[in-house]
């Protein structure tokens, strides 16, 4: 049964602003409810829709194949996308937080200790200094990354105090950003508010124990005497008190001393001052003072981020202030390790997240190191790439499979294939290039596999895909452990051997060849540069591969990795041990022959005992002997490293049904994330009705008759129309004749005729806007002339 949801009138697409009128007299709220509800049923009936169930539970996914898609495989593109997404987004908040541990660790401890020497002055007077504890934190030249950034650090202090922490004693924080603190007296009140929120659970706990409450508004006191009349012994009154301003810091010193009441260690209240490029300095100034006074009195640390450097700090604020301040620095790391580290972990280490092929890949590297190193846009991006590839394609309810095992997916392809909901994906899946490649290579080997494939639907779904998904995530670890034992290399190579580069990089030079990585120069290089290594380095670089083949992330990949290094461990070493008896041999008979005159050419006829010629035979096999086996050692690591690379890192097209977990649809992803307005612009201009959904601009006469320029059309576009007519300087006179001859053919009502005054104003506002958009400008030249700056047009 179709049932239907009723949508919010003021819910709209193309409308942005509504009119509401205030309501009628008492007398005629009647007659106007009776209209508003009139009104309300029919805005309800138009935009009431069948199946809208549908779209408000799978929020915004639609049915693919001519909304012939199942609604379960709708709503389970809408799930897989949520998840994905979950865990992406956890992957690159952890990442970021990870990358700047240490850090946070230091600036507990800055914040634990900043108030240890007034505490423990061992009895003496404590002088009456009034410096904040101040922690600059650079935080990079991004402002816009810098919430997540300050948003980890408040929340790190916030935790409560442990062993892990390294902190001992209680925090609260107030976070203050420029924008929401435009004077004093708001800045103060957002950080009063915030730190009394702070205390809520502290005041609840205690509230039963205290016989005063905060929020009294009575209080008994001896009565005062409004006239001089003689006073009465234990004559008493109430009296209203006085309240405090929401601003007011002496609010802030009343609720500590309640907080830290019954606590042994007192906690501390941390200012953090996120961006203080945009801070007012008078209001910055002002409230630094303030807080000063009541140093003595409440533990106040100041944690002020900045972008640029120091000398900020001296441009906004006066020396008096700056002296109020006791400075320490703390740097967190920049956005460029934070990029490199999510690559990494996206597109490398993880096996189970959507990659990037070579254009959107490309345009991440680009867009993140020639704008604006924003850590956002990064993850906007990687984000509005998530959410196509899960809305548009059909195949991506098969990307969560990535994550379970083969016969877990074998169940689900069955149940799935049973269920009849693969009907038209078994087509989809046909027609992918990689399908098709793969079908290709087994004609040959295998042809009836190949007809099955082709031919056998449920042979396709519930044999072969649980195979082909678990490929593509054998694929992944493949690749990651090529790139891992590429790394292995390099330290053992001579310097000025090879060019080492990031593992982003070498993802690029992996994407832009259609062979993949291992043919490269930056592989190939490195794995042959492996026979001039002596036995000591082979053996070192055995002990490291040994390591990296060990590991428990690599052991579906290496296989008999670690036999064979320990084969080629033992011949080197069987190779060392006999250099080392022969050299022991050679050395005792030339220390027989050391007092024989073994090859003096001024002796008789140049003559040289037999027993010199046959010492020096025997060291010149051996010295042959060795080199050859050590050469050949070295050959064969070569030879496997150069084969393993071979295997690990092939491009990713040679993967039958790559396309279920590659994203290479690049052309909307850049329309969204670089924008390009002068194409806009012009395209607003000569084609308005793309825009405007204009029916009397975009008939079936204009389109055919492209070179007329319709009346009905803006002025602007009339008159960016006759700009492309004109050459590089246009006579204004003329230009402003000709519009006046497009206009004048207008439908007007009888008796309206169209005055000369009007058709100038609308000249010149056109020309206005057209020279707002930077197509024309005035010149010296000519004054009744303008100058074309366009000479393009899309």
């Amino acid at each position: 049964m179709l049932t239907e949801i009723e949508h919010d009138p003021f819910h709209s697409i193309s409308e942005g602003c509504f009119l509401v009128l205030p309501q009628k007299r008492q007398n005629s709220r009647s007659q106007g409810t009776r209209k508003r509800k009139r009104s309300e049923k029919k805005a309800e009936a138009l935009l009431k829709r069948p199946n809208d169930s549908s779209d408000l539970n799978t929020k915004g996914f639609q049915q693919l194949f001519d909304a012939d898609e199942s609604p379960d495989l709708v709503m389970l593109r809408e799930m897989g996308f949520r998840s994905a997404w979950t865990r992406l987004d956890t992957l690159i908040n952890d990442v970021l937080y990870d990358m700047n541990r240490m850090i946070l660790l230091d600036i507990g401890k800055f914040v634990d200790s900043a108030h240890e020497k007034e505490a423990s002055s061992d009895g003496l007077i404590s002088l009456p200094y009034h410096e904040i504890p101040t922690a600059l934190v650079f935080a990079g030249i991004n402002t816009p990354d810098h919430d997540t950034q300050f948003s980890h650090i408040a929340r790190s202090l916030v935790e409560p105090p442990s062993s892990e922490t390294g902190r001992s004693s209680e925090n609260y924080v107030a976070l203050l950003q420029s924008k929401d603190c435009s004077n004093i007296r708001i800045m103060m009140k957002n950080m009063l508010e915030q730190f009394l929120a702070f205390g809520d659970d502290h005041t609840q706990s205690d509230h039963e124990d205290d016989e005063m409450d905060v929020d009294d508004e009575l209080r008994i006191m001896p009565e005062k005497p409004k006239k001089p009349q003689a006073y009465k012994l234990g004559t008493t009154t109430t009296l209203k008190a006085a309240r405090l301003a929401n601003y007011d810091m002496q609010i802030i010193e009343g609720w500590y001393e309640h907080v830290s009441r019954k606590r042994l260690q007192k906690p501390n209240l941390i200012v953090i001052l996120q961006d203080l490029e945009s801070f007012d300095s008078h209001v910055l100034q002002d409230f630094i003072t303030i807080c000063s006074d009541y140093r003595s009195r409440i533990p106040i640390t100041f944690i002020i981020g900045i972008a640029t450097s120091s000398e900020i700090m001296h441009q906004s604020l006066s020396k008096s202030t700056i002296s109020l301040l006791r400075i320490e620095k703390f740097w967190l790391e920049q956005s460029d390790v934070w990029f490199n580290r999510v690559l990494e972990k996206i597109f490398i280490e993880s096996s189970d997240t959507l990659k990037f092929g070579l254009r959107p890949y490309k345009f991440l590297l680009d867009h993140f190191y020639l704008f604006d190193f924003s850590m956002n846009k990064v993850t906007a991006s990687l984000k509005y790439a998530l959410m196509h590839h899960y809305y548009a394609n059909p195949l991506s309810i098969f990307s969560p499979c990535l994550q379970s095992t083969l016969d877990e997916n074998r169940l689900t392809l069955q149940e799935w294939h049973a269920a009849g909901l693969l009907h038209h994906h078994v087509t989809v899946l046909r027609m992918q290039p990689s399908f098709r490649k793969h079908v290709d290579q087994l004609v040959e080997s295998e042809p009836e596999t190949a007809l099955k494939l082709l031919q056998d639907d449920a042979y396709l779904l519930t044999e072969a895909m649980p195979h082909f998904l678990v490929g593509l995530k054998q694929y992944q670890r493949e690749f990651e452990y090529g790139l891992a034992l590429l790394d292995c290399l390099h330290p053992h190579l001579p310097p000025n051997t090879t060019k080492r580069k990031t593992k982003r990089m070498l993802l690029l030079a992996s994407l832009e060849s259609s062979e993949g990585l291992h043919a490269d120069a930056l592989v190939t290089l490195p794995a042959k540069a492996i026979r001039s290594l002596e036995p000591h380095a082979l053996e070192a670089l055995f002990d490291d591969v040994r390591a990296l083949a060990s590991s428990t992330r690599y052991a579906s990949v290496t296989g008999d990795t670690v036999t064979r290094l320990e084969t080629w461990r033992k011949r080197l070493r069987a190779l060392v041990e006999e250099d080392a008896a022969s050299s022991e041999r050679l050395r005792k008979k030339l220390k027989e022959l050391g007092g024989l005159d073994l090859a003096n050419v001024s002796q008789t006829s140049k003559r040289q005992t037999e027993t010199t010629i046959k010492a020096q035979a025997s060291a010149l096999d051996h010295l042959k002997q060795i080199g050859e086996e050590k050469t050949k050692v070295a050959m064969e690591v070569s030879d496997w490293l150069l084969e393993t690379f071979r295997h690990c890192l092939r491009s990713y097209t040679k993967v039958p049904l790559s396309e279920l977990n590659y994203y290479t649809t690049a052309k909307l992803h850049e329309k969204c994330f670089a924008a390009q307005p002068r194409a806009t612009i012009q395209t607003g201009l000569s084609q308005p009705w793309h825009y405007l959904s204009c029916e009397c601009c975009a008939g079936d006469l204009h389109q055919q008759q492209g070179a007329s320029i319709q009346p009905t059309t803006q002025d602007s576009c009339i008159l960016y129309k006759l700009y492309l007519e004109c050459g590089r300087m246009i006579n204004l006179y003329d230009w402003f004749v000709a519009f006046g001859c497009i206009i004048e053919r207008e439908k007007r009502p009888k008796g309206r005729c169209l005055e000369e005054n009007e058709v100038q104003a609308r000249f010149v506002r056109s020309v206005a806007e057209l020279q707002y958009m930077g197509f024309i400008r005035p010149t010296q030249r000519k004054t009744d002339h303008v100058l074309r700056l366009s000479w393009t047009n899309v």
